[in-house]
């Protein structure tokens, strides 16, 4: 079972350090964007945000995201 998925709560993920690295690395624009504190205040998820997410991302980027997240240990 990997440590964080996309439900875990955007406010849990930003706390970890290794997952600002992969933010940094594939969409560091996201942290500018006009909704995030919404997000964060809504107790929003990466699922939840999916609509938002896929407009701005390929389904790839998106995959290896998701990949990446649940390898951290």
């Amino acid at each position: 079972m990997p440590k964080y998925t996309f439900d875990t709560k955007f406010s849990v993920l930003m706390k970890d350090p290794k997952v600002m690295e992969i933010v940094d690395d594939l969409c560091p624009e996201i942290m500018n964007h006009p909704m995030k504190n919404l997000a964060l205040a809504m107790g929003f998820t990466p699922n939840m945000a999916m609509v938002v997410l896929s407009k701005l991302y390929s389904k790839e980027k998106i995959e290896e995201f998701r990949v990446r997240l649940e390898a951290i240990e």
